[in-house]
């Protein structure tokens, strides 16, 4: 975690505990229960004093919304910190990259005129050899430039694409798809 987000957890965590503190107040004085005296129980057809519901549903509707806008604003700071910046180089590029299984990949890096193999898994980048035939260098740096460049899609985009926004495909259509992908599937056998 970064420190933001370390001390804006820990100052919602003490402003709760010191909001609950101060809620509760001081200790009520001892009542004696044999002294009060209960009203009598109103008529059929008359309204009671204060038995409105309305202001109690009122004050949840409004402490839930605080709530939700709480919640919200947690996750827009956790989204935003945590999102790295996509920086362009256009000197620093990756020409290749084919993936030889969970977590681990192969990449051709180049830097100008010089290109290297490098192997990464999930916990370790390696320089495997590097590559000095500048005809094959041209060739990947042609075809990285023409391919097109698709940023990573969060799974906000994931949903609004299933759900059939942004100009995206209808629900019925992705569904459809996948029920004659799996017809077909089903078929092979």
């Amino acid at each position: 975690m970064t420190k933001q987000i370390r001390v804006s957890c820990a100052f919602i965590l003490f402003v709760s505990i010191v909001g609950a503190t101060f809620a509760q107040g001081t200790a009520a004085p001892e009542v004696d229960e044999t002294t009060l005296v209960l009203p009598d129980a109103p008529q059929a057809g008359t309204p009671s004093q204060g038995s409105s519901i309305l202001p109690y549903v009122l004050r949840m509707v409004l402490v839930l919304g605080l709530v939700i806008a709480a919640i919200y604003g947690l996750y827009a700071l956790i989204k935003r910190s945590a999102k790295p910046s996509d920086t362009f180089d256009s000197y620093l590029r990756i020409l290749a990259t084919s993936k030889l299984g969970v977590g681990r990949s192969l990449h051709v890096v180049s830097l100008g005129e010089k290109a290297w193999l490098i192997g990464s898994t999930d916990t370790a980048v390696g320089l495997i050899a590097e590559i000095d035939d500048k005809e094959l260098i041209d060739a990947l740096a042609l075809r990285a430039s023409e391919a097109p460049h698709t940023p990573r899609r969060d799974f906000g985009s994931i949903l609004g694409e299933l759900l059939g926004r942004k100009g995206s495909k209808s629900t019925a259509s992705v569904s459809n798809d996948f029920f004659n992908r799996q017809k077909d599937r089903l078929k092979k056998f």
